[in-house]
């Protein structure tokens, strides 16, 4: 029969030994836990997110894609999953034909990586005055559809649009934002005014 001294003696060995087994990996979570990056997408109206262009009444809007964590994003890239627009006769449109799509950045590559408490902007469309004042948006996408993998620059109302936005890299979570924008779609000399009458939900 055993001892209550020998059981406690065993009970002792038996947590020291768990506790030798299974600290590495305790601490080596840990070190994951507080050293991984972490990704955030913010989208604004400010001018922060604006970028004019060489060409004549033609500008870019872009969302920051920022890591809050404690180590570097690599190989981060932007998907657009889903893309809704309203075309000219006001009818709401869902386009599969060229979506999901790789979102083209301004580099030679779609790839980057994200230094830790630093950020990295995507351009998402590029804004122009077309026809008797009227806005029209481009986005510079490289389609994931087996029959159309070729960059392709879609051009589209900027009157009402709904986009999914996810952000994929090698070793963070991925995140994922939902943006709708409203807009009247008239071009205004002040670029600022054009913002202003912009509406922005993102979800």
């Amino acid at each position: 029969m055993i001892s209550p001294y020998n059981l406690e003696y065993f009970i002792g060995i038996a947590i020291l030994a768990i506790t030798a087994l299974t600290a590495p990996y305790l601490n080596d979570l840990w070190k994951r836990k507080s050293l991984a990056p972490k990704l955030k997408i913010k989208f604004y109206r400010e001018s922060a997110f604006i970028v004019l262009s060489k060409q004549e009444d033609s500008f870019s809007i872009f969302f920051e894609v920022k890591n809050s964590g404690n180590s570097e994003v690599k190989n981060c890239t932007s998907i657009i999953e889903e893309f809704y627009y309203e075309d000219e006769g006001r009818n709401f449109i869902k386009n599969d034909k060229y979506f999901p799509a790789k979102l083209l950045t301004s580099e030679d590559s779609p790839i980057i990586n994200i230094l830790p408490k630093a950020s990295h902007f995507f351009e998402l469309f590029f804004i122009y005055k077309k026809d008797q004042n009227k806005i029209k948006s481009r986005i510079n996408i490289v389609p994931l559809i087996e029959y159309s993998q070729s960059a392709k620059y879609l051009e589209v109302p900027f009157t009402y649009l709904k986009i999914k936005i996810v952000i994929y890299s090698e070793n963070a979570k991925k995140c994922m934002q939902q943006i709708e924008i409203n807009s009247p779609g008239i071009w205004r000399k002040d670029i600022k005014q054009i913002l202003q009458e912009m509406q922005i939900t993102s979800s």
